[in-house]
């Protein structure tokens, strides 16, 4: 298992690496996608370890971290994640950031 995610994360930088310049606001925003992946399991993985080491599971900081994930902070997040991936013209910007551009330009 560990050789398949090691090459998956190797598929994952090379697609990032082979992203032309033009493609920088992507880059960022799939780097911000991958770092809150990393930082849940990172604790889902720590509390499973915890889970493990002690007689008992902590259901309340599972309970906490839980109640966190579904906040609307963490929706918000999940919102504009969703949104900076919709590139239908793809050069790179995102649609949101374009039309904003478009709608700055109108009002001139």
């Amino acid at each position: 298992m560990g050789a398949k995610m090691m090459q998956w994360i190797g598929k994952a930088g090379a697609y990032i690496k082979s992203m032309p310049k033009s493609h920088a606001a992507m880059r960022y925003i799939v780097w911000y996608a991958v770092l809150i992946i990393l930082c849940c399991t990172i604790y889902v993985c720590a509390w499973t370890y915890d889970w493990y080491t002690q007689p008992r599971a902590d259901l309340v900081e599972l309970r906490a971290f839980l109640h966190e994930i579904a906040s609307a902070a963490w929706i918000a997040v999940i919102g504009f994640l969703a949104k900076s991936f919709i590139d239908r013209d793809n050069n790179g910007i995102p649609d949101q950031y374009e039309e904003e551009k478009e709608d700055q330009k109108c009002k001139e």
